[in-house]
């Protein structure tokens, strides 16, 4: 700097520094606002992030629903739950509100049935954008209610109604009193690498749409899906093992994809007291839930089925939970199943409105089973063969095998409008002259059938 004995030259000097260090100064403020305006609307965005740690002297119900509603009353925000175990009676959801349970975090359900509201564990009704997340595990501890469904059952450890945008996404459930994860009237929900092991039913949805589920585990003592009046279902990449129904659904718009589906089932049926897997895919529509939707547009394909009794059963003459609505479409691609006792069991409506459609697969018969069984539910069977239908409007089978070691019959197709046999194989390792009996079937197509590695005529 210039050093000057007169004052309006040194002034002159200045001048021009001082306006450049203010003009600093403001565009330094300004920018320091708009980095802060930023942060607060990303706050915002985020919400308020609240992380717990467990208190092992007494319940933790208390803490955890102030945390919930303090995160909704900002608007939203995460509940943490640390690593450690939470005991806790029921707690209520809110929206925008995710509770997330960090890995080696388990929420213990208390097992005093008078500790619960809604007959549910962690429950929400009427509400959007709701998430339960993180690696941790809920334990629904079994808990006993004298009063509860068959005597016994306790609160559910999932129940929603009314909600959207839902998200359940990592987290364990075991040991659920009742169904794990219960929704009714819900619409857009996210089911991601959930594991569900013991309990009753796994995910059990009525009246519900736009769901995707894919990368899950469940293996449950009841059915590992289940509910009606469902609209537009994707499921894929999951693990299916149960001793009850794999799929006990009615739904409008269902995909199954890249699924295996195996029994024996691991845990138990708590009425029961057995471990077969009775069916992957069973229709279901009670009357009393007063359906509306016709089930149909399903594709089920790249599926591996093991050690199931039935691969598929529809009775819509007196099947259980079966006679609300009838099924429309159905259509089976590249399944491999084994260890079948019957692959196919169906009675449709009496306006024939069944289309099935089965091709590039492969069902074989249970070594060493004995006989199929006559009944599924306690309804009878139309025939203890392998694939059975009645009442139908078209069945096409396309480059498939049918597998078992019988002279009887393997398949078995009566009252309907239309039958297409394409390069269909028995299998049945000793002489049988008659593989396949269709009666009462307008119109039959044949082509290139073989029995035992041999052309047909």
């Amino acid at each position: 700097m210039l050093k000057c004995q007169h004052a309006n030259v040194k002034w002159t000097i200045m001048r021009p520094m001082i306006n450049e260090c203010k003009r600093f100064l403001h565009v330094l403020f300004y920018a320091g606002l708009l980095v802060l305006i930023t942060c607060l609307q990303a706050g915002a965005q985020s919400g308020l992030r609240i992380t717990l740690k467990p208190d092992v002297t007494s319940l933790s119900t208390q803490m955890i629903q102030q945390a919930i509603d303090s995160c909704a009353g900002a608007g939203g925000g995460t509940v943490v739950l640390a690593p450690g175990e939470y005991l806790c009676g029921s707690i209520t959801l809110k929206s925008k509100v995710r509770l997330q349970l960090d890995k080696g975090a388990l929420l213990k359900g208390s097992d005093k049935y008078a500790d619960y509201r809604n007959d549910a564990f962690i429950y929400g009704k009427g509400l959007s954008d709701v998430a339960i997340t993180g690696g941790g595990t809920i334990d629904g501890v079994d808990c006993y209610n004298p009063k509860g469904e068959e005597g016994f059952r306790g609160p559910h450890c999932i129940r929603l109604i009314d909600c959207q945008q839902i998200v359940i996404d990592g987290i364990t459930i075991k040991n659920s009193a009742n169904w794990a994860i219960n929704c009714r009237n819900c619409s857009g929900g996210k089911v991601t690498g959930v594991t569900i092991l013991g309990g009753h039913d796994g995910l059990h949805t009525r009246f519900c749409s736009s769901f995707t589920v894919s990368g899950c585990d469940f293996r449950t003592g009841d059915d590992a899906f289940a509910g009606n009046d469902n609209r537009d279902f994707v499921i894929t990449d999951c693990k299916v093992n149960t001793s009850c129904n794999g799929f006990r659904i009615g739904c409008l718009g269902l995909r199954v994809e890249r699924c295996k589906i195996w029994g024996p089932g691991e845990y138990m049926h708590k009425i029961q007291r057995r471990t077969n897997m009775l069916s992957a895919f069973v229709h279901f529509s009670p009357k009393d839930e007063h359906p509306v939707l016709k089930s149909g547009n399903w594709v089920v394909r790249d599926v591996e089925i093991e050690n199931v009794d039935h691969l598929y059963n529809y009775n819509f003459q007196e099947g259980l939970w079966q006679t609300g609505q009838p099924v429309t479409s159905i259509r089976f691609e590249n399944i491999r199943a084994k260890g079948l006792l019957s692959a196919f069991n169906i009675i449709g409506d009496l306006d024939q409105s069944l289309v099935l459609e089965i091709s590039g697969s492969q069902f074989r018969f249970r070594e060493r089973a004995g006989s199929a069984p006559g009944s599924f539910e306690g309804a009878k069977l139309s025939s203890t063969g392998f694939f059975n239908a009645r009442n139908f409007s078209k069945i096409s089978l396309t480059n498939i095998t049918l597998e078992r070691l019988d002279h009887q019959p393997l398949l078995q197709m009566s009252e309907g409008k239309e039958v297409i046999l394409n390069n269909v194989r028995f299998v049945t390792g000793r002489d049988n002259s008659a593989p396949y009996r269709l009666t009462g079937i307008s119109g039959v197509t044949k082509s290139g059938l073989q029995l035992n590695g041999e052309k047909m005529q």
